[in-house]
């Protein structure tokens, strides 16, 4: 599973579904029941998580340096502030530290986009500039269409005599379908062909794909598989073996073409830091594919599955436990899937009403 921004429920129950026994039981008797969630916690990262060096993370130095903080004593709302600072300057959005019903914690990465829209009502202004960019260039009023999430459709879209545009801000169909993938993949697919048959003769494509919350891979996939005419590397990925410092064999994913009719013509993907998990993933594969152009700034560089586990105290955890390469065999967890042509979007651009990632887009075509 992804993890999806403000998907806490679904989360928590996908948690509790899948949490699996650490991956080293603390047997020491004499622990406490705080000391043994502490253990618990740091051993399972220890065995389990991919990304150490990368994030120049020194986990012994982390477990000197916090243990002592812990003893028998040791309140929750303690503890969980000890292991809140302990996986904090990882900057992964993908380790989360629940208390089911109390409060979550996410080692999240500081973000420019957020930094200069902090509130959900800048960023609904944001949109607003976006509308009106593509109104004034000749797009008709954007229409909506799929299953709510948050009182957000699926898909937004429009066009022009010329272009089209696509919007894309989650990667999975419905709290209704999420726990099975295949099937929410395929309906995604067919909502989409809906939207590509009626852009079937314009000269080029704009998906936005900025804020995209993540979801399923199969959901990136399925989308993908509509602008290919033949069967293409998408990924790479590999799992850690529980306890050591190997790894599976590498998996690979193809993108294979779906749909009626595959949209062949000049696409460009518009991407931000926001552009998350399942959405890095999309905007990673989707660089495979030819007549490609990405427009934004770098997506926020979550790709890894969930590794979920259950503490003894009954929180619930997860981390990055897999690491997943590019057709060119590149990882870029951390970094981002890198764009093609860097546009920020800025306080400004509410001032202005335009919106200059759209305008660059649109003069790529």
């Amino acid at each position: 599973m992804k993890r999806c921004f403000a998907f806490l429920l679904l989360l928590v129950v996908y948690l509790q579904s899948q949490a699996q026994n650490p991956a080293s039981i603390i047997k020491d008797s004499t622990l406490s029941l705080p000391e043994k969630t502490f253990e618990v916690f740091w051993q399972t990262f220890e065995d389990n998580y991919a990304f150490f060096k990368l994030r120049n993370i020194d986990w012994k130095s982390v477990h000197k340096n916090y243990r002592t903080k812990v003893d028998s004593t040791t309140t929750d709302d303690s503890l969980f502030s000890t292991l809140s600072e302990m996986v904090a300057p990882f900057y992964d959005d993908h380790i989360n530290i629940i208390v089911p019903g109390v409060k979550e914690f996410t080692a999240e990465k500081p973000s420019p986009f957020l930094r200069e829209f902090p509130e959900a009502s800048l960023r609904d202004s944001l949109w607003k500039a976006v509308n009106g960019t593509l109104y004034k260039n000749g797009f008709a009023t954007i229409k909506e269409i799929g299953p709510k999430y948050r009182g957000k459709r699926l898909f937004g879209y429009s066009r022009s005599k010329k272009y089209g545009y696509i919007r894309m801000g989650r990667c999975f169909v419905s709290e209704a379908t999420y726990d099975d993938s295949q099937k929410d993949a395929e309906l995604a697919g067919k909502i989409l062909d809906s939207i590509l048959q009626q852009m079937s003769d314009t000269k080029a494509l704009i998906l936005d794909i900025r804020s995209n919350i993540g979801g399923d891979d199969e959901f990136a996939y399925a989308v993908a598989g509509r602008f290919v005419t033949k069967k293409i590397l998408g990924h790479s990925k590999r799992t850690r073996i529980t306890g050591t410092d190997n790894y599976t064999s590498l998996e690979n994913w193809y993108i294979t073409p779906l749909g009626r009719e595959p949209y062949t013509k000049p696409l460009i993907v518009l991407t931000n830091d926001q552009t998350a998990s399942a959405g890095d993933v999309f905007a990673m594969i989707i660089k495979s594919r030819r007549k490609t152009t990405i427009v934004g700034t770098n997506t926020l560089g979550i790709y890894s599955d969930m590794y979920g586990f259950e503490l003894p105290n009954k929180w619930l955890v997860s981390l990055s436990n897999q690491q997943y390469f590019s057709s060119k065999g590149v990882c870029y967890e951390g970094k981002g899937t890198p764009v093609d042509i860097e546009v920020y979007n800025t306080r400004q651009d509410l001032q202005d009403k335009e919106d200059p990632v759209i305008l660059t887009a649109l003069s790529q075509l």
